[in-house]
């Protein structure tokens, strides 16, 4: 009995020392990973400054998911904050203080939207830059315009803090840091907006936070606290609407079945500002499935 307690203790101190090394290994590639500087090209892009530009803007923003993370007010959040996992807050995206739309650029904010990196060449941690990165000049142009526009809240988000368990995974390939996984000296320019599933798949690809990579629904929403998501895919209820029931559920909150969406959920008068054509594209995808 002794003998085998022996071995057992030996054994549990062996994989204790070995999640250590693991873990020490870890923190040491993962923080010199962060400290890397990547060269973007320079941006040429322009905000413009008119309201139908900003409109746009907001609307893309909303969908593709700005709005939540930083909150409805682009004033920050914290999104993240749990042991062993990380404590990690969206930043304040306002001129008010603890934000940085004071001092950025057109140039700053095109280099973290689509390149996922900071303005000292350094990136950013869980910044989906690589979902951006094809949106054309012209829609990037408009997101900053929208987020240059919207009123100064004054929040100082806490800072990041990177515990063991992300840093495990970083290290071990799990993409955190989107930066690494982008090519910043090539352009891959998204379709061009209109009724064609290729862009109903990159616009609409968003819908898969909350409704699951296959579409097929969610036990919860995207977001903590929200309510389930239904299939939206090739199973779901959309999948039986004409393209003419899909515009005007997208542009009025109520479905054929008369069903209420909720906007704070399901972000229906953001997707509502797209064209007709590019409903139909959404609706092209949806039934054919991610």
């Amino acid at each position: 009995m002794r003998k085998a307690l022996r071995i057992t203790g030996r054994i549990l101190a062996g994989l204790v020392a070995l999640i250590l090394v693991v873990v020490l290994v870890s923190y040491g590639v993962s923080a010199s990973r962060l400290k890397r500087q990547y060269q973007v090209p320079v941006s040429n892009i322009v905000a413009p400054n008119d309201s139908a530009s900003i409109a746009r803007g907001r609307a893309l923003a909303t969908i593709v998911g700005c709005t939540g993370c930083h909150a409805s007010t682009l004033g920050g959040r914290v999104m993240i904050d749990g042991f062993p996992f990380a404590r990690l807050a969206a930043p304040n995206l306002t001129r008010g203080e603890g934000g940085v739309g004071a001092t950025y650029t057109d140039a700053d904010w095109e280099r973290a939207i689509r390149h996922g990196v900071r303005r000292d060449g350094t990136p950013l941690f869980i910044m989906p830059a690589n979902e951006y990165n094809p949106f054309r000049d012209e829609e990037v142009g408009r997101m900053i315009a929208y987020v240059k526009s919207v009123p100064a809240v004054d929040n100082v988000t806490p800072p990041r803090s990177i515990y063991p368990l992300a840093r495990v995974l970083h290290t071990f390939g799990v993409p955190l840091v989107p930066a690494e996984h982008i090519d910043h000296t090539r352009r891959n320019d998204s379709p061009p907006p209109g009724a064609t599933i290729e862009y109903g798949r990159f616009i609409g690809g968003a819908c898969r936070f909350c409704h699951g990579e296959n579409l097929a629904g969610r036990e919860v929403g995207g977001e903590e606290g929200a309510p389930p998501s239904p299939p939206i895919g090739p199973s779901g209820t959309p999948s039986r609407w004409t393209d003419a029931q899909f515009i005007q559920a997208m542009r009025t909150g109520v479905t054929p079945e008369g069903r209420t969406l909720r906007n704070e959920y399901m972000p229906w008068q953001a997707i509502g500002q797209l064209s007709d054509d590019e409903l139909r594209g959404i609706l092209m995808y949806l039934k054919a499935g991610a």
